[in-house]
């Protein structure tokens, strides 16, 4: 009984060291992807298909005219290379459909895919399994930091925050008192977006009134609504109004110039939708923090069409010296698109580059 006890105890300790050890190396692994590193990335290194055919295909988080510009991008990049590249929307703007939508792509025989996860976590298994199958995918606009995807192409969105935030340092000299809106704070852009914001007006007099009011993505009805409360709540208190998520800027808008209020409050958004872009030009907008999706799409083509031609650690060395000369970030897996700052004062320059691209917005 004596043996059988100690037998028993060296097992028990066995299983604990072995517990422990995938613990640690659970641990490494998300701290790598974090960083943005991928462990993922060796299995990719050489080339996958380095000649015939190549089917590509982008999947979107959403059905968007921010997207449009994104499809421009990847139209680029798809008439360079010669080669079959896609993009598509889920029908609803809901994991499972977007899940769906993914897995069509890889029964189809996919050789790359491009995706902004609706839900980073609850997508990372889905990445993970076309990583295993020897698919190369990578993420673009919204990331999924725990999964195995080689790359991640978007905007970093806490410096985006930080450029708003600067931006209404500007507006603000002396303070104010600002109010925020945005689809939902759950979202990881949402709040890296926001914490920017906050991390640049540390300082100054500029205070928010309350945390960001959140929609749902109810782009029309609750969206408006929340500006509504906004304005009844705070009254004269409230000197200015932050959109964080692209439709929060038209919102806005609407809603103060029902009001009447437009002397009274200063309105900071982001992104270029038509509309965003039309008020900028009216006068009834201070200022827009716009993203890249044209890139998203152009530098997510190529990056997969490279990556089977040359393998990861090709495609970066090809790709790295252009991105860079066009004031890009590249930070071992992660492309940082940057954003510019639209102001009444620099819209139509930014609007006649934007027209060269065959598009009216992003």
């Amino acid at each position: 009984m004596k043996r059988l006890g100690m037998s028993t105890a060296v097992l028990i300790g066995v299983v604990a060291l072995v517990g422990c050890s995938k613990q640690g190396q659970q641990r490494t692994s998300d701290a790598n992807r974090r960083s943005g590193s991928n462990t993922a990335a060796a299995d990719f290194n050489g080339p996958r298909k380095a000649s015939g055919d190549l089917k590509i295909k982008l999947i979107t988080n959403g059905i968007s005219p921010f997207w449009d510009a994104m499809g421009k991008g990847l139209e680029q990049a798809r008439d360079e290379l010669k080669t079959d590249a896609t993009w598509q929307a889920p029908q609803q703007a809901d994991n499972n459909a977007q899940k769906r939508v993914f897995e069509d792509a890889l029964a189809a025989g996919c050789d790359g895919i491009g995706v902004s996860p609706i839900q980073a976590d609850a997508f990372a298994s889905v990445i993970d399994d076309a990583i295993d199958r020897g698919v190369p995918v990578i993420t673009f606009d919204s990331d999924s930091e725990k999964s195995k995807r080689l790359l991640y192409i978007g905007t970093n969105n806490y410096e985006a925050g930080k450029a708003a935030g600067m931006e209404a340092r500007k507006l603000f000299p002396n303070g104010g008192n600002l109010v925020a809106f945005v689809g939902n704070m759950s979202a990881q852009n949402a709040r890296d977006r926001y914490q920017g914001f906050l991390d640049a007006i540390k300082g100054s007099n500029i205070k928010m009134l309350k945390d960001p009011y959140e929609d749902d993505k109810d782009a029309v009805g609750r969206a408006r609504r929340n500006v509504a409360d906004a304005i009844v709540r705070y009254g004269d208190q409230l000197n200015g109004l932050v959109g964080l998520y692209s439709y929060n800027g038209p919102a806005i808008v609407d809603e103060v110039v029902k009001q009447n209020l437009r002397s009274k409050l200063k309105i900071i958004c982001f992104d270029g939708e038509p509309k965003t872009l039309k008020n900028l030009q009216a006068g009834l907008v201070d200022v827009t923090v716009v993203q890249k999706p044209y890139e998203f799409g152009r530098i997510a083509t190529k990056a997969l069409y490279l990556i089977n031609r040359k393998g990861l650690k090709g495609a970066l060395e090809e790709m790295t010296p252009e991105l860079e000369a066009a004031g890009m970030k590249v930070n071992g897996a992660v492309i940082d698109t940057g954003v510019q700052v639209i102001t009444p004062a620099n819209s139509a320059e930014f609007l006649k580059a934007l027209k060269d691209k065959g598009l009216s917005s992003t």
